[in-house]
């Protein structure tokens, strides 16, 4: 037994040092949070691996992928805060591929007379409650002069306790008069409390230091990726009106803080290359009913540009990227 656990020991530590000196790092990205239910962890930096790629990921001090910005707003600059989930969050390409990372220089291709500052914000699995939240507590604190709401296929279900497969997560409920207020009580169950705790969270940040363990827990992770989801959208009246009581919410504070609310739909796996579906006609309707901009994206897309996983290839970035700009720069309330 002891010559079994010396071997054992031994091929840990060759497998600990090659993988470091390959430069193999593959941290947990995400840490458990009282306010979001999680987030990126600030600081992190690793290779992401998708498609036989591997991806170069820079957590920043805000703990969003992103560059370093000050929070206070350069003169003259427009300002665009991103909240969304994978689709912004985009660890399946390099940065500078990301469509909000384009976004600036196609505003200026398409006209924009003000230099464009984009942040993002998205963290992937979030819900459209996590991103009103995030927009109340981070980044409103930036000064957006537009918000941009990333609007993903399942986040009706995130948006619904009965209908979410991760219910660590704040929600908003309605009241009697259809007003939504937020129900945090997630922070309460065993399990989050647990976990939450010093010991717990020091115990994962020290393992997590273990490129063996890291490789570990990613091939595990490999296994068990499936296809995109099946579409739901039909799935609840109830949770449909919550999102839109969500998103209403969401414009009001927005407006009251001199910005902009505008959405960007995501169209589900199912559909892309052809018209809008069910959800990007709901969405556009409301938009309509609450002055709110709706960029759809059904037609601008091709099926080769979406992976099996729902994510999206390089080209369709670029794509998203010059259709967002296209809408905005011939919206009424555009840049410049």
């Amino acid at each position: 037994m002891k010559r079994a656990a010396i071997a054992a020991a031994a091929v840990f530590l060759v497998v600990e040092v090659a993988l470091r000196i390959v430069g193999y790092a593959a941290p947990a990205w995400y840490q458990l949070d009282t306010r979001l239910g999680w987030t990126l962890k600030r600081h992190k930096h690793g290779w992401y691996f998708a498609g036989g790629e591997r991806i170069a990921i820079y957590i920043n001090s805000a703990e969003m992928r992103d560059r370093e910005h000050p929070l206070d707003k350069p003169d003259g600059v427009y300002r665009i805060a991103v909240l969304g989930d994978e689709y912004s969050e985009a660890f399946d390409v390099p940065i500078q591929r990301t469509w909000w990372w384009q976004l600036p220089r196609a505003l200026q291709a398409c006209g924009s007379s003000r230099p464009v500052e984009v942040l993002n914000f998205g963290v992937g699995g979030y819900g459209t409650a996590q991103e009103m939240v995030m927009l109340e507590t981070t980044a409103m604190r930036y000064q957006p002069d537009l918000v941009l709401l990333q609007f993903s296929p399942n986040d009706v279900m995130d948006n619904s306790p009965a209908l979410a497969t991760e219910k660590r997560r704040p929600f908003f409920v309605l009241d009697s008069h259809g007003q939504p207020h937020i129900d945090d009580s997630f922070i309460w169950t065993p399990g989050f409390d647990r976990y939450m705790q010093t010991r717990y969270r020091l115990a994962d940040e020290i393992v997590d230091h273990s490129r063996t363990f890291q490789l570990g827990r990613q091939l595990a992770e490999l296994a068990f990726i499936g296809d995109a989801h099946a579409d739901m959208y039909l799935s609840s009246e109830e949770a449909w009106r919550v999102t839109e009581a969500v998103i209403a919410k969401m414009s009001t504070f927005t407006h009251r803080n001199g910005a902009q609310l505008a959405v960007l739909a995501i169209p589900h796996v199912g559909r892309v290359g052809e018209g809008m579906g069910y959800a990007e006609q709901r969405l556009t309707a409301f938009g309509k009913q609450n002055s709110i901009d709706v960029v759809t994206l059904n037609e601008a897309l091709q099926p080769e540009m979406v992976l099996p996983s729902g994510r999206w290839t390089v080209e369709a970035h670029a794509i998203a990227a010059r259709t967002v700009a296209d809408r905005l720069c011939r919206a009424t309330r555009q840049p410049g």
